[in-house]
């Protein structure tokens, strides 16, 4: 076969990849019901395209919630400033009223805004396929693209409005600009490398540890390069780098300055100042911020919204959870167990093949420049007391795969690569076919499936909300919608899709009957709800939970999250003590 024969066949492949990948997404999408963050991040995400204010969300970057609300257009909604623009203060308490009360229906809304999202998957798999292709070998692009492609998690957070799966794909894409511009003279390759490290940043704060990667990237080029380049390129390429870095504070600064087009710089000062002092900031903390502001609004909200997530990520919420344990703080091996335990046992296999096949190949120019950046990724999300979902490292994921993918390619007989592609990549279908069109709530075969899911993790892992939709259906095909009590929490309402059946009404004693009661509910409830409503109601629903675990009936499991319960008549208050 001709190499231009090969080539089409691989790009038909990669294709289908896209095809498959994006069909999948979209397929549990419809059935999905609106995650915890999503609404929030599309009236935020609004207020930036339509209204040209920042006053909400400070704590995730704007690009991928400005993404989701330009895709709300044709729905023709009134604006989060319900018309009274230039706005003075937040336009938080208008929430409801755009959710519930606009030109469209709420889950037509959401609905809209994730349209764009399963197209950063099918990008991010082509990504993979050309890094493993132009960096290692073209028999590793189809293996490592179809990882990628056929991950449960990936395919989980594809059809979602959030930055995880964004963020895989513009840091990827910055690693790569960089590699190959730190080899070559050519500035454009800086730029290109600037302009993706600005979209990285704009998606995802944790993109800031790219930064000093891009500029170490020069002399990683240096120590493997032979022969050695004269000082003259070395120089050159650290400046580039340097370029790189300003190209994408400009690009920060741009997409920032959107943002708050028609936002007076006073407002944008105390928004941030209200922000960070939400988060706990000092006064000194405050004072730096509103010095930024008054230079430059745009780098200073950037800056606001990075200081608050650093102080979240070391306090915490409250409301981890981590082996059937509540804490508030986080634990280093929460990440770890999380790879562990949510991640397809083809990927798992491949990667562990890395230290026995790598050799002398591990310590190459891009294997390094991959490896190097996911360990740096992977251990900033160890120290974090923020343990709320294996999606924080999904950027992680193609970083070990491409390089495990070409080193095997590389050091195994193409026979024996061939049959061990195509083993994983049938391991990888089955996983995938094995837990869809719920993605969510994967656990693979070592944590013992979904079913095991709460004694490992809970939050996004499990249950993110996205099963009240399905919830809906599964009670009124029996009859159980009006004497069905919901506790459940979701993106929209608890009862949107079941406007006839109970909830819980604060005060109102617990009474026997069935429930409809979610994984988050019953591993984080008491700190969750107190949260959102208070610590009476975050008592009443550990009392719930702690009464059916000991005298209720299970009677049916929704999407792996949700869990109809009886509760009987004799079901006394409970004694115990909850997990802490």
């Amino acid at each position: 076969m001709g190499r231009r024969a090969a080539l089409i066949l691989e790009v038909i492949g990669v294709a289908a990849l896209c095809a498959l990948s994006v069909a999948l997404v979209r397929d549990h999408q419809r059935d999905d019901a609106p995650t915890l963050d999503e609404a929030y991040h599309l009236f935020a995400g609004a207020e930036y395209v339509r209204d040209g204010t920042y006053w909400l969300n400070l704590e995730h970057p704007p690009l991928m919630k400005a993404l989701g609300a330009s895709a709300l257009g044709g729905l023709d909604l009134v604006s989060p400033s319900l018309g009274a623009a230039p706005l003075e203060r937040s336009p938080h308490e208008n929430y409801l009223r755009f959710l519930y009360g606009n030109r469209a229906p709420a889950d037509r809304i959401v609905a809209a805004g994730r349209r764009p999202f399963p197209f950063l998957l099918a990008a991010l798999v082509v990504l993979v396929w050309t890094v493993a292709r132009q960096a290692f070998s073209p028999a590793a692009a189809p293996l490592a693209a179809g990882l990628i492609a056929l991950e449960p998690n990936f395919v989980a957070n594809g059809g979602v409005v959030h930055t995880d799966v964004g963020a895989a794909l513009t840091m990827l894409a910055t690693l790569a600009a960089g590699l190959v511009a730190a080899r070559r003279r050519h500035v454009g390759w800086w730029l290109l490398a600037g302009l993706l490290l600005g979209l990285s940043l704009a998606t995802k704060f944790s993109a800031v540890l790219l930064v000093p990667i891009l500029l170490a990237l020069p002399l990683l080029a240096l120590l493997r390069e032979e022969p050695r380049p004269s000082a003259a390129v070395v120089r050159d390429r650290v400046a580039g780098a340097a370029v790189s870095v300003a190209v994408a504070l400009l690009v920060v600064w741009g997409v920032n300055a959107a943002c708050l087009r028609a936002m007076p710089a006073e407002s944008a000062a105390r928004a941030q100042r209200e922000f960070l002092s939400r988060r706990g900031a000092d006064e000194t903390t405050l004072g730096r911020a509103e010095r930024l502001s008054a230079v430059t609004p745009p780098l200073a909200h950037y800056a606001a919204g990075l200081e608050g997530i650093s102080l979240f990520s070391r306090k915490g919420r409250g409301a981890n959870y981590f082996l059937g344990r509540i804490s508030d703080s986080g634990t280093p091996a929460y990440f770890p167990t999380a790879l562990l335990v949510k991640t397809a046992p083809a990927v798992l296999f491949l990667v562990a093949l890395l230290p026995f096949l790598g050799g002398r190949e591990l310590a190459g120019y891009w294997s390094l420049g991959l490896l190097l950046p996911a360990v740096a990724l992977f251990l900033a999300a160890m120290g974090s007391a923020f343990n709320i979902g294996v999606r924080h490292i999904l950027p992680v994921y193609p970083l070990l795969v491409i390089p495990a993918a070409g080193l095997a390619a590389r050091r195994l007989r193409p026979r024996v690569f061939a049959a061990l592609s195509a083993a994983l990549l049938v391991s990888a279908g089955v996983s995938l076919a094995s837990i869809h069109p719920y993605e969510f709530t994967y656990f693979n075969a070592l944590a013992g499936g979904p079913a095991r899911g709460k004694e490992w993790l809970s939050d996004s892992n499990l249950d993110w909300g996205q099963d009240l939709k399905r919830l809906s259906v599964f009670l009124r095909e029996r009859g159980w919608e009006k004497d069905t009590t919901i506790v459940v929490y979701s993106g929209l309402a608890t009862n949107y899709y079941l406007p006839e059946a109970r909830v819980l009404v604060p005060g109102e004693p617990l009474r026997p009957g069935r429930y409809a009661v979610s994984a988050l509910v019953e591993t984080v409830g008491r700190p969750f709800v107190t949260l959102l409503e208070g610590p009476a109601e975050g008592e009443r629903v550990e009392d719930l939970v702690l009464r059916l675990h000991r005298s209720g009936r299970r009677l049916a499991t929704v999407g792996n999250s949700i869990t109809i319960w009886e509760l009987p008549p004799d079901a006394a208050p409970s004694t115990e003590t909850p997990p802490r």
